[in-house]
């Protein structure tokens, strides 16, 4: 079997190079089929492989660089290709998504769900916020500022507030007071008309969100390969993509090229960190999760995905650890962003670490429940059970006779019966 799917990668008509230790690797875990079906497994080993060399990422140009000037190739079809082209970079698939499709599958919200969750799909409520640092900011008890209906997410402080996204932003600036709980974590202390305050989570999401959803707003997106040979994830996204900061993005990357040249590609102003352009994703594990997300395409379904799954990592956590959850990273217990642990890792270094922290995460094991009864009750031997489970016919049995010998008057014989019999009861 080993043999035969290494001879398979090696020798196909449209070979591509696969690293020696790379296809060991992915032999090792995905031959597992029986004979019968040995044809089929080989033939799922040699895509798998293919595609673990050719990473992918998922790329998109923002709402503000999607204009009718570029919308006429100028952007899409023409530059922007060129420059992906030009570092070995291949697209393998492309579309458009508008933003009332963004808008109605919420895509941009679990795009950004860690700030998001807290901007626009869970309630104060449902937070974890710390109540200490919450109070030591603001003066007031978390438990007291919910009891009295004073904390809001972002999207139902629009309407407490009577703005808009562009409103709650320039309020968010001038705000009281503004404490950090954590990464994508912020709450801010605002003012009502009527003097009193309330307190709003990720206020600042709104005007990025209204990006993608106003109307006649949407993205053009790509699906990207190249290969980790050729191309390090790390200088994909300093060297093709460019810094957050356009200002400090090579002219030749994506970012510089519309920095240099942004009255050129018809953007209303000079590109900025908030207004870059272009987004790929951060790692490996990024591009499976995005992908997932704005195509509909699930983590199952993509070969990236299903070598996790076959390194143990169940569907069910991959979706999760979509979500860039808090999970531990190291032995001691230390939790920290998922996404911040993989980020610019190539595909196979993302994998080990990914099923390290997997192992890490899984759920400790219930512990067994001691009776407090006897050793013997509660870890009986084979022969001690089937004993027991004769009810309590032997005891009767005992007591029966004893009782019989007594009225007889009889003598210490049956007593050693009885302690025999006990004996037998509770053998191991």
């Amino acid at each position: 079997m080993f043999k035969v799917s290494v001879m398979k990668i090696s020798h196909t008509k449209n070979e591509r190079k696969i690293p020696h230790s790379l296809t060991l690797d992915i032999i090792r875990v995905t031959n597992r089929a029986s004979n019968n079906e040995e044809e089929e497994e080989d033939e799922k080993t040699t895509t798998i492989a293919t595609n673990m060399v050719q990473q992918r990422a998922f790329v998109f140009i923002k709402p503000h660089a999607c204009v009718p000037k570029n919308d006429q190739n100028l952007l899409y079809k023409q530059d922007l290709v060129e420059v992906l082209n030009r570092n070995d970079v291949n697209v393998v698939s492309e579309g458009k998504i508008s933003s009332s499709v963004i808008e109605k599958n919420k895509l941009i919200d679990k795009h950004y769900y860690a700030i998001a969750s807290k901007a626009t799909l869970l309630k104060p409520s449902e937070l974890n916020v710390p109540e200490d640092v919450f109070q030591q900011t603001f003066g007031i008890s978390w438990k007291e500022a919910l009891s009295k209906k004073l904390c809001f997410n972002a999207s139902d402080a629009c309407k407490e507030l009577n703005t808009d996204a562009s409103g709650l932003e320039k309020l968010s600036r001038s705000a009281k007071k503004t404490v950090k709980f954590g990464g994508g974590f912020y709450c801010a202390e605002m003012t009502k008309t009527d003097g009193t305050s309330i307190y709003v989570f990720n206020a600042f999401f709104m005007s990025m969100r209204s990006q993608f959803v106003a109307n006649g707003k949407q993205i053009k997106w790509f699906i990207v390969e190249f290969d980790d040979e050729k191309l390090k994830w790390k200088d994909f996204r300093a060297k093709v993509l460019g810094p957050t900061d356009p200002k400090k993005a090579p002219e030749t990357s994506l970012r510089g090229m519309l920095f240099k040249d942004w009255k050129k590609y018809g953007l209303a102003r000079k590109p900025s960190t908030g207004e870059n352009g272009v987004h790929a994703s951060a790692s490996p594990f990024e591009a499976l999760a995005e992908i997932a997300n704005w195509t509909r395409t699930t983590v199952d379904e993509q070969a990236y995905g299903k070598l996790l799954i076959q390194h143990g990592i169940t569907k069910e956590t991959l979706e999760m650890w979509g979500n860039d959850p808090q999970v531990n990273i190291r032995n001691d217990e230390l939790k920290g962003s998922l996404f911040d642990e993989v980020e610019d890792m190539d595909s196979k270094e993302c994998m080990k670490t990914l099923i390290r922290i997997n192992s890490l995460n899984k759920p400790a094991p219930e512990p067994v429940k001691k009776s407090s009864s006897s050793k013997k009750t509660s870890t009986p031997s084979p022969k001690t059970t089937k004993t027991e489970k004769g009810d309590a016919k032997p005891i009767i049995g005992l007591l029966v006779v004893a009782g019989i010998a007594l009225l007889a008057g009889g003598k210490k014989k049956e007593p050693k019966a009885t302690t025999t019999n006990k004996k037998k009861n509770g053998k191991k």
